[in-house]
């Protein structure tokens, strides 16, 4: 979820909650008000008949107005007290009913107690009410739209900043030569992110280049003296001093640096397709290229006469980097002929989906959920590296596909997912 959706999830029921709570308390404090001051208008006019009783000796006429209404009655007691009360009344002229404010107070005329209900109409209270109702909900309505639109667009621009600089980090390759490019804001919380962001990616890529520097520096410098071991070697296994013993112990020497020479040229070619440096990507013939690798490797799968058969489409493209699909397929057929039994056969298929290759071979003692990490081999590939299949998933990882092993019946099976 976005943060902005987030954001909009949390703070418009409360702004809704909060400016509903507000209206209906606004609401009842105006009611009060209006009804306070029709309490004190009719007070007014208890006043005013109880100074006319007290100057006429006789109380004054009823009156029966639409607003207000006067009226009395002959009291049973004189101990009634004076209340406020609102009551209903339908008005049949208007077919509708209408609300009164009520005044009932007792009053003494010559020696007889009477009750004098005084009434006023709510409904210009009422009018008013309503109209401040209305009034308050178009303004929610009002702030609710301008809030809307204030997080649609104001702090979508607010937040424009931080977006640019994501999609900077997104981007942002290390084996390209572009830098991080901030946008200039007045936000400090942004600038401290367009700092750090600077400031990591200038580390990172230093860090990258030492890296790489030292890994590059580091084959070369190991496989200069392996190759005058080698030389070494070769020249002694040549002499003819040398007894059987001598001669075996020699060879065994030569196996090792042979190894290590190949154990050097792996891991620089795992560094460099993790540190992208195949910089070149385009569409590959891969059927032209499966078909070479099988030509390459003829000879090797007639030593343990091992059959080969293909079906292989013809014109499959994939885009990677040419020398990787070299490798890729050369170490996904090369691994099936070494962990291959004698008389054994290999299958390789292509299409436009996937790859895969399939051949016998003796069942893994091993976790087969290992086999594509580094220097996890089978225990019967003594001159294994285990590195073969951690290239292959190196190289799927770069491109996205998806390589999988699998065994059944006696069968390994080995597919590459290209889509």
């Amino acid at each position: 979820m976005r943060l902005l959706a987030k954001y909009n999830r949390v703070n418009i029921p409360i702004t809704i909650a909060t400016l509903l709570i507000t209206g209906i308390g606004f609401y009842f404090i105006i009611r009060y008000v209006l009804l306070h001051q029709i309490d004190k208008d009719l007070r007014i006019e208890q006043q005013e008949i109880i100074h006319y009783i007290n100057e006429k000796k006789s109380l004054p006429e009823a009156s029966n107005y639409k607003d207000q209404q006067i009226q009395f009655q002959q009291a049973n007691s004189s101990l009634f007290k004076t209340k406020f009360s609102t009551e209903d009344v339908f008005n049949s002229k208007e077919n509708e009913v209408e609300s009164f404010r009520k005044l009932q107070f007792l009053i003494q005329v010559n020696g007889h107690q009477y009750i004098a209900i005084v009434k006023k109409s709510q409904q210009e209270t009422e009018d008013i009410i309503q109209l401040i109702l209305i009034i308050t909900f178009s303004v929610i309505i009002f702030l609710l739209l301008i809030l809307f639109i204030a997080n649609r667009f104001l702090l979508a621009k607010i937040w424009k900043p931080f977006n640019h600089i994501l999609d900077q980090l997104k981007q942002f390759n290390l084996s390209s030569k572009n830098k991080i490019v901030i946008q200039k804001t007045d936000i400090k919380e942004f600038r401290e992110l367009n700092e750090a962001a600077v400031l990591m990616s200038g580390k990172v890529s230093k860090d990258y280049e030492s890296l790489k520097n030292f890994t590059e520096n580091a084959s070369h410098e190991i496989q200069t003296p392996l190759a005058i071991i080698k030389n070494k070697i070769e020249l002694l296994l040549q002499s003819e001093t040398l007894d059987k013993a001598a001669i075996q112990s020699i060879q065994i020497l030569n196996d090792a640096a042979s190894k290590l020479s190949r154990l050097n040229q792996s891991l620089l070619l795992l560094a460099k397709i993790e540190n992208r440096q195949f910089e070149s990507t385009e569409k590959v013939n891969f059927s032209k290229i499966i078909n070479q690798c099988i030509e390459n490797f003829e000879e090797l799968a007639s030593i343990k006469n091992i059959s080969i058969q293909k079906n292989l489409a013809e014109g499959i493209f994939i885009k990677i980097n040419e020398s990787l699909a070299e490798i890729l397929a050369s170490n996904i057929i090369l691994n099936s002929i070494r962990h291959n039994v004698q008389n054994g056969n290999i299958k390789i298929s292509l299409n436009e989906k996937s790859m895969q290759v399939s051949n016998t071979g003796n069942e893994p003692n091993e976790n087969t959920s290992d086999f594509f990490e580094r220097f996890k081999k089978s225990s019967s590939s003594g001159d294994s590296l285990g590195l073969g299949l951690a290239i292959v998933k190196s190289i799927c990882d770069t491109y996205g596909f998806a390589v999988s092993y699998s065994y059944k019946d006696g069968i390994h099976f080995v597919k590459v997912d290209f889509k």
